[in-house]
């Protein structure tokens, strides 16, 4: 049985200079694409047979764009878990500004921070997959990311935006995947505004036309 996926109606589904090897228009983006679920390649990729050839699905990036767009559009729930002993940042007192600011989009994403006065910063909760390590490291990446465009009325959706990315990474590749998941990630990916590439632009599926496929077995 055919998988079918149905992307939002007038939605353009992908970036096309980041997805050239799907020749797909915008006109048929609306069409449901039909997929026949053929197995697994290695444990890195799904093997699916598409209307016009062979269809290779890497499911840690598809995984990764929908955990992103359910964080994006507040469908997601992030598990937080207090900390026995508070993680305590130093950080310069700009930043530490910058980080009150923002604490909203912690709030939401798993994070419980306090200011401590001066340049410390109290942690007192955050998502639960992440270690001492981890939390330390994703507060600076994301001060950094921000800093640059203080003032900007962008700052704060950026903010959340490349938390949101950092999390879906990390939760794409959590639990791993399955040959019998492959429908329902196929259901959740193609209910995505931008099903066709993760977060940061790698593509999500991979064509190869039966075209091609004759070209390279030599047959006209």
């Amino acid at each position: 049985e055919p998988v079918k996926s149905s992307p939002p109606e007038n939605k353009i589904a992908w970036r096309h200079e980041e997805q050239k090897e799907l020749e797909v228009t915008p006109e048929e983006v609306s069409k449901p694409p039909e997929f026949r679920i053929l197995g697994a390649l290695s444990k890195r990729y799904a093997l699916l047979e598409g209307e016009e050839g062979l269809v290779l699905l890497e499911p840690q990036a598809a995984r990764e764009r929908v955990f992103y767009e359910r964080l994006i559009n507040d469908q997601g729930e992030i598990e937080s878990q207090g900390l026995l002993v508070p993680v305590l940042l130093e950080l310069d007192v700009r930043d530490v500004d910058l980080l009150m600011r923002f604490r909203e989009h912690f709030d939401q994403a798993g994070f419980a921070l306090e200011s401590f006065g001066g340049q410390t910063v109290t942690i007192s909760a955050a998502p639960s997959f992440l270690n001492e390590n981890d939390i330390k490291r994703s507060l600076i990446d994301l001060v950094d990311l921000v800093i640059d465009r203080d003032g900007s009325s962008r700052v704060k959706k950026l903010a959340y935006e490349g938390f949101a990315s950092k999390v879906s990474y990390v939760l794409a590749r959590q639990d791993g995947w399955s040959e019998s998941s492959l429908s329902g990630l196929l259901d959740d990916l193609f209910k995505c505004d931008l099903p066709y590439c993760d977060p940061a632009g790698r593509p999500t599926l991979v064509q190869i036309s039966f075209q091609e496929l004759d070209r390279k077995f030599g047959k006209s």
